[in-house]
């Protein structure tokens, strides 16, 4: 067969891709583990009996982006709704982006934002975060005024470390820069936050909408966007849908490389029902902070290094004798010869898998050298993955 041609950005992308197989515990793509609330599910099943399938969805998802934006208190036009958030990441590159201008991207962070700025035929620039993971906005402003980038994403909470960035540490980078901000907060619903602007007038029950996050900034700036997803926190994995948020005038822009009709019918009517109702995961979010936290430490209390987490998952290596050991029994068991953090790391996830436990292995990252996330399940999940590895860490 002759060989044919495709852009070199789309020869040069290696594909994205995470663990598929079978497991009983399932915990490395950060999903949520519990079914959507039964409340919810009734009214979705309810509206499903008579639902229109024979006609196309609204053109832009008004449905949902009007309920979105009434809720924030926004015009209609600054609200653009999508294939969850992933899908405006790469629109939003296309959108700002293009041959020969650069796209500034956190590092280590998501992986698809490097993926997304080469397939927009830009060029990515990496700043990196602090060895804990954590931005700094001073290395991030600097690094603005030398690369003048036409873009600039920040992922906040961050993953796959999990760290949440303070609300003013984010104000000053989108205070002090002169490109397009996305603020990526797929996981702000677990960071619990508490920063809001001092100028923020809206009343009590709103603001916890806005707490610790950006979106409590757009009456003040017009260069930034806050992108939002239903598949984290809300558990819609399953049926993609995703938003984003910020001034008309760039809304308005990134909504032109947006397919119409782009979100079908059923996500949209779910998604609705589930932003209408979305007090009801607040006891659900507050048990997975708790559950997160009391993994965290359980980690630590083992002798691992844990990332700071404000998300629903937990990133960690091990380390000191701790990584001698699980390097020594990885080579005892296994024939690779893998540098002892790799191997440490390695002999873990292979060991979760033994048990039916599937987690995300990054030992063989750069930065994130040895390290294993993940995602916190139920309560009886957590359990047994904690059992596990102590199990493990006993043989040793």
């Amino acid at each position: 067969m002759s060989d044919y041609s495709v852009r070199q950005s789309i020869a040069d992308m290696e594909e994205y891709s995470v663990e598929i197989v079978e497991a009983d515990i399932i915990v490395n793509a950060n999903e949520s583990n519990y079914p959507i609330p039964e409340e919810i599910g009734d009214k979705i099943s309810a509206l499903v009996k008579g639902f229109p399938f024979n006609r196309y969805p609204p053109m832009k998802s008004e449905n949902l982006g009007e309920a979105i934006a009434k809720e924030f208190d926004v015009d209609p036009s600054a609200v653009v709704v999508s294939n969850g958030s992933s899908e405006l990441l790469e629109k939003v590159c296309y959108t700002f982006g293009g041959a020969g201008k650069k796209i500034a991207v956190p590092w280590p962070s998501f992986s698809m934002y490097l993926e997304y700025a080469e397939l927009a035929d830009s060029i990515p620039v990496k700043y990196p975060l602090t060895a804990d993971g954590y931005v700094d906005p001073d290395v991030v402003i600097e690094m603005c005024k030398k690369e003048k980038p036409a873009l600039l994403i920040i992922c906040n909470p961050n993953n796959p470390t999990g760290n949440y960035n303070e609300l003013a540490d984010m104000e000053k980078i989108i205070a002090n820069v002169d490109c397009p901000v996305v603020m990526d907060e797929a996981y702000m619903e677990f960071a619990d936050g508490k920063g809001v602007d001092p100028n923020d007038m809206r009343p009590l029950d709103k603001l916890w909408l806005v707490a610790g996050s950006t979106l409590s900034l757009l009456r003040k700036y017009s260069n930034f966007m806050v992108f939002k997803t239903f598949s984290k926190c809300y558990g819609l994995a399953g049926l993609r849908c995703g938003y984003g948020i910020g001034s008309v005038g760039l809304m308005r822009q990134l909504s032109k490389s947006v397919l119409p009709y782009t979100v079908n019918a059923l996500t949209l009517l779910a998604a609705k029902i589930v932003f209408e109702n979305k007090a009801l995961y607040r006891p659900r979010t507050k048990l997975i902070r708790a559950e997160r936290d009391n993994m965290a430490q359980e980690l630590k209390d083992l002798g691992f290094y844990v990332y700071d987490t404000a998300t629903n998952f937990v990133c960690f290596r091990a380390q000191g004798e701790l990584k001698d050991k699980l390097a020594a029994a990885y080579r005892k068991n296994y024939s690779d010869r893998l540098p002892d953090l790799v191997a440490s790391g390695k002999m873990m996830f292979k060991y979760f898998m033994a048990n039916s436990i599937l987690t995300r292995d990054f030992t063989g990252h750069p930065v994130l050298t040895g390290c294993l996330r993940v995602t916190v399940g139920t309560p009886e999940e957590n359990v047994i993955i904690m059992a596990k590895l102590k199990e493990l860490l006993a043989d040793l």
